[in-house]
């Protein structure tokens, strides 16, 4: 299964970019997909957590709920200009999330964007669980 030292790997998918989480369990899995997302718009190193804001996303299962999630960290950055490096999953479900992110305001000035996220995609979308191990990987791609 997967080394846990790279939480997360990007692939190339045609106009669209994706990623690849991994977690020990499904909080882990959901830390690594946020904090792999905003590493596409961002090298996290750039990103002081100054700011918290408590995140709270329903959906019916495991896959819409970490769909949800990522959609509600772009709604962050739309709106507020959140840019998040530090996820804390307070409560996990299959059908509810509950977490704490820490992060900052984009500042033109000290953060260089790499890229702009539109939406997460339900294409090829998946959430894998390896049986003998029982970790867990996310397959996702973003529209950008």
């Amino acid at each position: 299964m997967k080394n846990f030292a790279h939480p997360y790997e990007v692939f190339e998918h045609t106009a669209d970019v994706g990623l690849h989480a991994y977690g020990r369990d499904l909080p882990e899995l959901f830390s690594h997909a946020a904090q792999g997302m905003e590493s596409l718009m961002i090298a996290l190193e750039q990103i002081k957590p100054t700011t918290m804001r408590e995140v709270t996303v329903e959906a019916h299962d495991h896959l819409s709920l970490l769909i949800g999630w990522l959609d509600e960290l772009i709604f962050l950055f739309d709106t507020q200009f959140l840019l998040v490096r530090d996820v804390e999953i307070l409560d996990l479900t299959e059908t509810r999330l509950q977490a704490r992110v820490m992060g900052e305001a984009y500042d033109a000035q000290r953060h260089e964007l790499a890229s702009a996220i539109k939406a997460v995609t339900w294409h090829e979308a998946a959430i894998t669980r390896d049986e003998a191990s029982g970790s867990y990987q996310a397959r996702i791609i973003f529209d950008i």
